[in-house]
């Protein structure tokens, strides 16, 4: 129907007998060319679908896709799933892992049209139905996949939703005619369905079974056994459907639901499946760091911040090939920046490595955290909160009647109740840090002077001072222990208790362990010793 219209613009009817002949011809529909690459990719794609290939598989998508879609998709779409249907194969499966890639290069590349996302979920929704049938049905899963695809295929999926939701709201914001689509399928990207989907996942996979056997050290065989999860892509694809609920639960504020659904990670083993995937090991490091920071537990956060950055200090350049690459250094980036915040909140000491990349990158705004005056530091903290911080959403749909009435709509009102919440948290410890630089001057001193000092009544010092032992109580996480547990300390590095009207203090600073000192000045020794020998 939508043709009929080009077609009588193009070729006007002249008489009755032209326009009879006109309705009896076929319509012709330009037929897409498929580059002879292309179709060779696509044909050899789907071989190694069919044969169960998963190192050829994992070949193709992240080698030869990436390189195909430079040197021809750059500023194009790849062929349209219908058009690969008619000229390479209309096998119900590889359509539907097509489909996957074709969109995820249209988010990445092109504006997104209403009717392009409502596919892309209904596409997501039949690839993630035929994984939980599989599961139900305890068999290993139709698509033999590369853990990479399985990754992007779920982090996708949650940043599909993500985008949708930014969208709505956009669109709602300026009274689009796309307001009507939205209201008409009320289940596309629907955050109940989105949430049912990632628990469907890890309950069929058994995930957390495999996983409390392995910290109970029971052995891999027995547990293998069980049905499902003796299948690497099975405990992999519930494994990541965990990573990927931390994440939805993080974008919604959740936090307390955020860490309490990696619980069953595993942390306490030699080498955990996270390590498996970069952009699984950082999104986890992330998004936990991130949690225990809206928690106020600055010190958890820095030294989960302070692992992953010390880690990829290490390991630079890795994966450089993948579409998320750039997605990868931003993420290191932002973590520098909410370690910054937790710094300026709860001062650490720091690996030398991230102390010098701080000084060499972030020294100015960390002068502003910690020296400038009170309107710049909110201002500071809100900046690298506003670019550090996930994208918020809001897990419902807003009253589009009510909108379209007139009322007024906040599309960034989740952002801003985040951060309205964390600079609340800023502004009450503000006096903080100028008490406890005047506490370390001295180990008793009256609580008159200090308040001169602090330019502050009497009374009002005894408050902040109530006030900075509440908020330098935190509690931390032992060693590889469950992200929610650990044991309340006090985290000040000046302890001080009140006598009267005396101020008694104990300025404790961490010490450096010996071990530590000695083998940093052996591996500057060794380095010299080289250079030595070169020249």
């Amino acid at each position: 129907m939508a043709e009929e219209p080009r077609e009588t613009a193009r070729k006007p009817p002249s008489s009755d007998d032209e326009e009879s002949e006109d309705e009896e011809r076929p319509r012709e529909k330009k037929k897409e060319v498929i580059p002879d690459a292309v179709d060779h990719f696509l044909g050899q794609l789907m071989s190694s679908l069919e044969k169960r290939n998963i190192k050829e598989t994992h070949h193709l998508y992240e080698d030869t896709f990436n390189k195909l879609t430079d040197k021809y998709y750059k500023n194009l779409r790849w062929p349209s799933p219908s058009a690969v249907e008619d000229q390479i194969s209309d096998h119900s499966l590889f359509i539907i892992l097509y489909k996957e890639l074709y969109y995820r290069h249209i988010y990445s590349n092109f504006p997104v049209t209403y009717d392009e996302r409502k596919a892309s979920w209904e596409n997501y929704c039949r690839l993630l139905d035929l994984f939980i049938d599989n599961l139900a049905e305890e068999q290993d899963l139709d698509a033999a996949l590369p853990a990479q695809w399985l990754w992007d295929i779920l982090d996708e999926f949650i940043y599909h939703y993500q985008t949708y939701c930014a969208f709505r709201n956009k669109v709602t914001k300026k009274g689009e005619k796309d307001v009507d689509k939205f209201r008409e399928n009320p289940d596309v990207f629907d955050t109940t369905k989105v949430l049912n989907y990632l628990h469907q996942v890890i309950r069929t996979s058994r995930i957390e079974e495999y996983l409390a056997s392995c910290s109970d050290k029971s052995e891999p065989a027995e547990a293998d056994q069980k049905g499902a999860y003796k299948y690497e892509m099975v405990r992999l694809l519930g494994y990541f459907s965990v990573m990927q609920l931390l994440r939805m639960h993080s974008l919604l504020g959740d936090y307390h639901m955020a860490m309490k659904s990696i619980e069953c990670i595993d942390f306490k083993s030699e080498v955990p499946l996270f390590f498996r995937i970069p952009a699984c090991h950082i999104t986890l490091y992330y998004y936990m760091g991130f949690g225990y920071m809206m928690l106020r537990r600055y010190v958890d956060a820095i030294k989960t911040f302070s692992d992953i950055l010390v880690f990829l200090q290490k390991t630079s350049g890795v994966n450089e090939i993948s579409y998320q690459y750039m997605q990868l250094i931003k993420k290191q980036d932002q973590m520098y920046a909410l370690m910054l915040l937790c710094l300026a909140l709860s001062p650490r000491q720091l690996d030398e490595l991230l102390e010098k990349h701080i000084r060499d990158k972030y020294a100015e705004k960390q002068m502003k955290l910690h020296r400038g005056d009170i309107h710049e530091k909110i201002l500071c903290f809100e900046e690298l909160f506003s670019y550090a911080c996930p994208k918020f959403i809001s897990c419902a749909a807003p009253n589009f009647e009510l909108f379209a009435g007139g009322e007024s709509f906040d599309q960034f009102e989740a952002h801003k109740r985040q951060v309205d919440l964390f600079l609340q948290e800023v502004k009450q410890q503000q006096a903080l840090p100028t008490i406890g630089s005047y506490m370390r001057l001295y180990t008793a001193i009256k609580t008159s002077k200090l308040a001169q000092l602090c330019d502050m009544d009497e009374e009002g010092l005894r408050d902040q001072l109530l006030c900075v032992v509440h908020k330098t109580r935190q509690r931390v996480r032992a060693e590889k222990g469950s992200p929610l547990g650990g044991e309340t300390e006090q985290c000040s590095e000046v302890q001080f208790y009140l006598d009267g009207d005396t101020v008694h203090i104990n300025a404790q600073r961490p010490q450096r362990a010996d071990a530590d000192f000695f083998l940093e000045h052996i591996l500057k020794l060794q380095d010299l010793m080289k250079k030595m020998n070169v020249s």
